[in-house]
Parts: structure tokens; sequence; C-alpha cells
């Protein structure tokens, strides 16, 4: 199955641009989360503090399947300006069962680290699936939060920074916070397979949001640094866990 892509920088858009471009990424959005309304997926694309946007979709015959959007965010951390990658993807069901995502967001990720060299750069998103979380926790070693290994007080206090712009934030337990989000579209064969799973990271999601179903979702952080991107490139590339 061959799947294209295409990468543009939605803030860059002229205006009339931006709202037809817009209006195509709700419809397809709305695929994937059906809850969610126009309202926060505009807000999400016109952040204020957001220094660009760049939007991967992802065509099967000219068919859009599926797309992640990146918002890159110009933040403070001990009065330094740091970057803030946070992504909002999906993907139709039948095309759901590839690294697609992943990968996007590691060319993404290399292309600023370049343009950014001396800025620190980090990953922060909230997941909402079992198998998502595994997806990057198994990828490296820097992801957190992950089963017995404490989060690095950096992390720890990035996370702070970004958390503060989030509602209705939850603490369950030691550098374990979270919060309502829209939830993709599952069914619930999709469910019940997730519990069956037996993977360590699978667990260790499922035992701090056991309401994911309900739309709860976990905040995790990765600092973006060469060495993080190395090591999640070659263990994709190798087919290579991480515990």
């Amino acid at each position: 199955m061959k799947i294209s892509e295409s990468i543009i920088d939605f803030s860059k858009l002229p205006a009339e641009s931006k709202h037809t471009y817009f209006q195509q990424m709700w419809e397809f959005d709305r695929k994937i989360f059906p809850n969610s309304s126009i309202e926060q997926v505009y807000e999400y694309m016109h952040d204020a503090d957001a220094v660009a946007i760049p939007v991967v979709q992802f065509f099967h015959k000219n068919q859009l399947v599926g797309q992640n959007i990146i918002r890159i965010l110009k933040l403070e951390h001990n009065q330094r300006p740091i970057l803030i990658f946070n992504s909002r993807a999906g993907f139709l069901p039948e095309y759901r069962r590839r690294n697609m995502t992943l990968n996007s967001a590691i060319k993404v990720a290399m292309q600023y680290q370049i343009r950014f060299a001396s800025m620190p750069m980090w990953f922060v998103t909230t997941l909402t699936q079992p198998k998502v979380y595994t997806l990057f926790a198994s990828r490296s070693v820097k992801f957190y939060p992950r089963q017995g290994v404490p989060m690095p007080e950096e992390y720890v206090e990035v996370l702070n920074v970004f958390k503060a712009r989030q509602h209705d934030v939850q603490h369950r337990g030691e550098d374990i916070f979270v919060h309502p989000c829209d939830l993709p579209k599952v069914t619930p064969e999709q469910l019940i397979r997730l519990r069956n799973k037996s993977d360590e990271h699978i667990q260790f999601f499922m035992q701090h949001v056991p309401d994911y179903f309900d739309g709860m979702g976990m905040m995790c952080i990765c600092k973006l640094n060469v060495g993080t991107i190395f090591e999640a490139t070659m263990n994709i590339a190798m087919g290579r866990s991480v515990e």
C-alpha cells in the first residue's frame, strides 16, 4: 500500500488559503474525533504562542486517510525560551496499524532541530489510548511518565509550564496528570482487545487512566534533542522496543 504525504505550515498561509485549508482539515478531523467542536479545533490552530503549525497529510490513491497537526509553541522555562511540540493526529481505521504519526513528528522535529539548534525543544502531548502510549514509550527511554522510572526534575518543570494551559487537570500519583480530551472514534471490539493486552506499557497506562474510554488522557513529555531523536529513529527502523 503506497501512502504519499504532503506538509505545509498552516501559520504561513495567506488568510484566504487558511480558511479553505482549515475547512478541509476540520472535515477530516471530525471523522476521527466525532465529539470535538469546530471551535476547539480553531482555537488549537490559532494559538497566539504558536511560531509554526506544520500539517502533515497522508493520501492513498488521492484520498486523505490521515493527518498530523503539529503545533509548535514558544514558551518560557527558567526565563529562557523553549519550543514545545504538540500534536493532534488521526488516521482512518484501516490505516492505523503503522508508525506514520510518529515518523512524521520525528521528521518535523529534525527540521526544527537544525533551525533552532540553540533552543531547547520538547514534545508534550496528551494520549488517550494505551496503544498510542505504547508506540511512543517503546521507542525512547526518555519518554515520560513510564513504569518504575522517576521523571527527571527538568521534565517535571516543563510539563508544569504546559499543564498551566490545560483545563480540569487531575493529579493521579507522582508525575501522573490527566485531563479530559477529544476521544478518537473506536469500536467496542477495539476497546476489548486493548484491555486484553499484556504489554507493560499498556498496563501502566491503563493503571493510571482506567477511564480513558470516557475521554481522559495522560499528559506525556519527551525532550527533543539529537540523542532522543536518533534513538527513536533507529528503534523504529529496526523494529526495536525499549522497556
